[in-house]
């Protein structure tokens, strides 16, 4: 009995903590929390006392209980005067940024703007995005980080798609795949994120970008579904991509819409980062179609919602660590970002919708009601691409095998 009172004033007192800290998450206090906050240490040249991001397979059992934890306590507290829970604003959030039409001086009349992919801040979106998300988990937990995802390593998936940390594959749902057989995926069923166990998605949120209708309220995935089936992704286009000493082609190259040989040849595609989605998700293509036509099947395949798979913050952390690792190598400030030439919210200076002041007024369109569900930003919560170009500054840095072993000796 002494045991489940302890436990209930835990979870009592992670509540009213998150909740209080709700609005801090969503303004721009990043550094300013004792916590994240760091100095020059010139002993060693480095930042001191920065969140360490690891690599998924370096988690102990603890630390991935804790982030589950973490995750699963957001997702049911609901900040005063909101409709949605902190996890579902995130979603929110992240819809907005792909499926909204903008009106401004720095959009033409009526476009939508796809203001967190397909251009120049697809890093520095994601990277402020997942920065709030995970200083939101710490308010629940100070321990917890995102750890990421190698794509490359071979291990992770094992690691990841267990029911003892994010989940397996889908079930129920048969496909057929002429030449190459019958594939399975579906609602995940089994593990902290089915809906079973509570992972519960908003049906107005988690809506098929193409038809507008509603993809419902579980998780799905179609794991290695035909053609993204392959893993892990060969280490060397990551390599081939990070030697690209242009961000007009690296950022394409990573992102995924193209790959460049060794000799500059591009060809275009869905790799690394797209590719994933698919993995995850499961992608199904007409090539009878110009353009080749791609239809996700799963939430993570399903770009603007696909933050209700919890595996995207691990997939993000770890695009955000080849961006950095790419700026470490020779490429670091201003110099290697754009500073004119994108469209609106996209050059190094202009202000990021969300955080933009509330100089972008959004007026949705086939989203419904979405307007209404999204969180409030501070009119001095203002962040550009050149806020974000330090990720250290941001106050963490990423575990790597090199790190480690530099510490050991």
């Amino acid at each position: 009995m002494k045991s489940l009172l302890k436990s209930v004033k835990i979870l009592i007192y992670s509540v009213l903590l998150v909740s209080a800290c709700a609005l801090t998450v969503f303004a721009h206090e990043r550094i300013d929390h004792k916590q994240y906050k760091y100095h020059r240490n010139h002993n060693v040249g480095q930042y001191a006392r920065l969140a360490v991001r690891k690599n998924v397979t370096d988690l102990t059992s603890a630390e991935k209980t804790a982030f589950v934890k973490a995750i699963k306590t957001l997702k049911t507290v609901i900040p005063a005067g909101s409709k949605l829970s902190i996890y579902d604003q995130f979603v929110a959030i992240h819809i907005g940024a792909t499926r909204l039409i903008h009106n401004h001086k720095g959009h033409s009349n009526g476009s939508v703007q796809e203001l967190a992919h397909e251009n120049a801040a697809f890093f520095p979106w994601h990277r402020e995005y997942i920065r709030r998300f995970e200083q939101a988990l710490q308010a629940v937990d100070p321990t917890v980080t995102l750890p990421y995802w190698d794509s490359t390593d071979a291990k992770a998936l094992d690691v990841i798609f267990n029911d003892d940390f994010l989940g397996s594959n889908g079930q129920g749902v048969t496909i057929k795949i002429p030449n190459q057989g019958n594939f399975t995926g579906g609602p995940v069923q089994s593990g902290a994120f089915a809906a079973a166990n509570g992972w519960v998605m908003n049906p107005a949120l988690n809506i098929d970008p193409d038809t507008g209708k509603s993809l419902g309220t579980s998780l799905v995935r179609f794991l290695r579904l035909p053609p993204a089936s392959n893993y892990p992704v060969p280490k060397k286009d990551v390599e081939r991509a990070l030697r690209l000493n242009n961000y007009s082609l690296f950022r394409p190259a990573l992102e995924g819409f193209i790959s460049v040989d060794e000799q500059g040849k591009v060809t275009p595609g869905g790799f690394i980062h797209n590719y994933i989605h698919g993995l995850v998700g499961g992608v199904q293509i007409d090539a009878s179609t110009r353009p080749v036509k791609f239809k996700g099947l799963g939430t993570m395949s399903n770009i603007p919602s696909s933050p209700y798979d919890p595996v995207f913050w691990l997939h993000h952390a770890n695009v955000d660590r080849l961006w950095a690792k790419w700026q470490e190598n020779g490429h670091q400030g201003s110099d290697f970002y754009p500073t004119d030439g994108q469209p609106y919210g996209h050059n190094l200076k202009d202000l990021m919708w969300p955080w933009d002041g509330g100089m972008s007024t959004p007026k949705a369109t086939a989203l419904g009601n979405l307007l209404s569900l999204l969180p409030n930003f501070a009119s001095d919560d203002l962040v550009r691409p050149i806020d974000v170009l330090n990720h250290r500054k941001l106050g963490y840095i990423y575990e790597t095998r090199e790190r480690k072993t530099q510490r050991r000796f």
